[in-house]
């Protein structure tokens, strides 16, 4: 049973960060069909980031409480978002409720990566973190690639029908598996107070680490394209953060595994980090197409490996009973940087290599954070 649990934990995580991006590659049709602007499109995109903010901190208390319980009402919310706008598609305030169901639904699903493996799932805590991890990455991909093309074949209708079909099977498996397990929640009797966990220096670190990674991610899918567009690269933009994001799915499948086993977890970030700084900041002198794309494919592969292997601190060195509210102290502070960059970036769009600096400095900041966290045999000792 627990394997009908994880693959409809997986399939629920790739569907909620599908849904988060159904109609990016199709705002200007759906904003045709549904007859409003299209920045009432990307609104649905912003509940997303908006009501993690939000509920990051109680989704992460909450799962600490009840894992069951809450993980499966992130599970169900998620898969209500993406059937529900079946209901009365052709209504933009019917898709902005079902929109707003599963952004509050996503909060406790990637906050319980961390305790759902850590109690179905000790011994293989760093490779069910990344297999959750990849699931929430190729949602994003799936909704970003295929947006178009079913579109064009089966209309707005066939494009939210594909991703309530997949939230559904998510929440069929997922409820199939999780009702025959027993989480205990003994642990959780005693009272996770958020003073506990804002005390842990580590995950302050690990939080501005997360940030700053996130933005520097964020800010590339974002305005890279009219940063490049300034020196006539524009049209390499979305292939070469294609690109980075695939090398980074490869990347997921085996690094983490292999720097948990070797508890390699700081040096691996310092290391990464530093290689991403040297990587980005020449790619703002040697402004060509080649090298854009290999220093972003080598980056992507680096750095997207990064955020399970993160996780997998917090699951590896704090108490397992509170890991949901860990993952969502650092939600919160990662979320805070990497909007404050990616608001702050559209200053330097206007100079191709001014830009890529910024976000060379953006991993530098990575990287000097990093100096602060301890050496994994150094840390303190993992709880059961």
């Amino acid at each position: 049973m627990k394997t009908l649990a994880i693959i409809g934990y997986v399939i629920t995580t790739f569907a909620s960060q599908s849904i988060w991006v159904t109609f990016s590659p199709i705002s200007t049709y759906a904003a045709e069909k549904l007859g409003v602007e299209v920045a009432y499109i990307g609104y649905l995109a912003v509940l997303y980031p908006t009501f993690f903010l939000i509920l990051t901190i109680p989704s992460g208390l909450l799962l600490d409480r009840s894992l069951k319980t809450w993980l499966t009402t992130g599970a169900v919310l998620t898969a209500l978002g993406g059937v529900l706008r079946l209901v009365n598609e052709a209504s933009y305030t019917w898709l902005f409720f079902c929109q707003l169901l599963a952004a509050v639904g996503q909060p406790f699903l990637l906050n319980g990566f961390v305790p759902f493996a850590s109690h179905l799932y000790p011994q293989k805590m760093p490779v069910v973190i990344s297999l959750l991890s990849l699931s929430m990455y190729l949602g994003t991909v799936f909704a970003l690639a295929t947006g178009l093309a079913v579109y064009r074949e089966a209309g707005l209708h066939g494009v939210m029908a594909l991703h309530a079909v997949i939230s559904a099977v998510g929440l069929a498996l997922y409820l199939l598996g999780i009702k025959a397990i027993h989480i205990s929640n003994a642990e959780s009797k005693q009272r996770i107070s958020l003073r506990e966990v804002a005390g842990k220096k580590d995950l302050w670190l690990i939080g501005g680490i997360l940030g700053l990674g996130i933005a520097a991610f964020d800010n590339l899918a974002t305005w890279l394209q009219p940063a490049l567009a300034t020196v006539g690269l524009g049209d390499i933009a979305g292939t070469a953060v294609a690109s980075a994001i695939i090398s980074g799915l490869v990347g997921v499948t085996f690094i983490p595994s292999l720097v948990a086993k070797r508890n390699y977890r700081t040096y691996y970030i310092r290391t990464a980090s530093m290689i991403v700084t040297a990587l980005i900041f020449t790619a703002s002198i040697i402004l060509v197409a080649p090298y854009v794309y290999i220093s972003l494919a080598i980056a992507g592969l680096l750095m997207i490996p990064a955020y399970p292997v993160l996780m997998d601190w917090i699951g590896k060195f704090h108490r397992r009973e509170t890991h949901g509210s860990a993952s969502g102290f650092v939600g919160l502070i990662s979320r805070i940087i990497s909007v404050a960059m990616l608001l702050t970036a559209p200053s330097f769009i206007n100079n191709a290599a001014l830009y890529l600096q910024f976000i060379s400095l953006l991993i530098l900041g990575a990287f000097l954070i990093s100096l602060n966290m301890p050496n994994d045999r150094n840390a303190l000792n993992p709880t059961a």
